[in-house]
């Protein structure tokens, strides 16, 4: 499997793990049915690499949820007794394993990140497994084919070679660097495999992810005659998305839809420009058709504040 992307963040009092202020140390926790649980150094909770949605209740207590199994956190004030839940629904729970707790790594271990490339490339032939922990017998959170780009959170060594932990945006994990050559941002994943319709390839989707620390980014691409390319983008209500569509040529249009499927914008030519506020939270989806009869490259332009 490729990495997932993690749910939209509800709103209310649903946060992303990042934006809490837990004092619960960072953890790696294997539940039944082979699931893992981790909470690393930045914060961020992931359920087999998929960022999860957390509900927060005080500093010592939490709940995430994905999949509809929800994991409720709790340790004591001082980061000691920590217990990992696991509530799926319709059937009788229990509490994961933890199979490692502590801070992050000391900076003497850290070969990469601050001060190694921003970002990666996967170089492999097949696919790249990538792990919960920096080793080869910790669980298999994702699978990345060879070309695609993502973010370096940093290297160490274990297991006397050298390991980096990843990121394509929405998930992480750690990988063997040997797989791993330096590249440029921002963090773009493989094109996914067309969408069928009738037998026949209807469009294909890609999520769009910004460089960290920044509020946009722009994609040069292409598509054949008569083909359409969808671009998902994941936001919340009363932000404003930016778009742009460059095309080289004749015939380019796009179409915006809101989460539930409606729609945001109605077909538009490629010289007009779209800046809006938005009014549903989840994935948009910005829709680039050639209607042309040949092959035409664009250039496309996102950006949400």
């Amino acid at each position: 499997m490729t990495f997932r992307s993690g749910a939209a963040l509800a709103l209310g009092f649903l946060f992303a793990a990042g934006a809490t202020q837990a004092e619960i140390p960072p953890f790696t926790a294997e539940c039944p049915t082979g699931i893992t649980v981790t909470w690393d150094a930045a914060g961020i909770v992931r359920v087999n690499g998929a960022q999860a949605e957390v509900r927060m209740y005080n500093p010592q207590y939490f709940e995430a949820t994905a999949g509809g199994i929800t994991f409720p956190i709790s340790s004591e004030e001082d980061g000691s007794g920590l217990l990992v839940g696991y509530n799926p629904p319709g059937s009788a729970g229990g509490f994961c394993t933890i199979v490692s707790q502590g801070s992050a790594p000391a900076q003497a271990e850290t070969t990469a990140g601050a001060d190694g490339p921003d970002h990666f490339a996967v170089s492999v032939s097949g696919r790249l497994n990538v792990r919960s922990a920096p080793s080869t017998g910790a669980t298999i959170v994702g699978k990345l084919p060879s070309g695609t780009v993502v973010e370096n959170l940093g290297c160490r060594q274990a297991e006397g070679r050298s390991w980096c932990h990843i990121s394509d945006g929405d998930a992480s994990g750690w990988a063997a660097a040997e797989f791993l050559t330096e590249a440029s941002g921002p963090v773009r994943s493989p094109r996914a495999t067309p969408v069928t319709q009738g037998g026949s390839a209807s469009h294909t989707v890609e999520r769009v992810q910004f460089p960290r620390g920044s509020s946009g980014t722009e994609f040069t691409d292409s598509l054949d005659p008569q083909a359409s390319h969808r671009y998902l983008l994941g936001a919340r209500s009363g932000q404003f998305l930016y778009f742009r569509l460059a095309a080289n040529g004749p015939g380019m249009t796009y179409v915006i839809y809101n989460p539930d499927g409606s729609v945001l914008l109605d077909e538009t030519s490629a010289d007009r420009e779209y800046r809006g506020q938005l009014w549903q939270s989840g994935d948009h989806i910005v829709e680039v058709y050639n209607t042309a009869n040949g092959r035409q490259s664009f250039n496309v332009i996102f950006g949400i504040d």
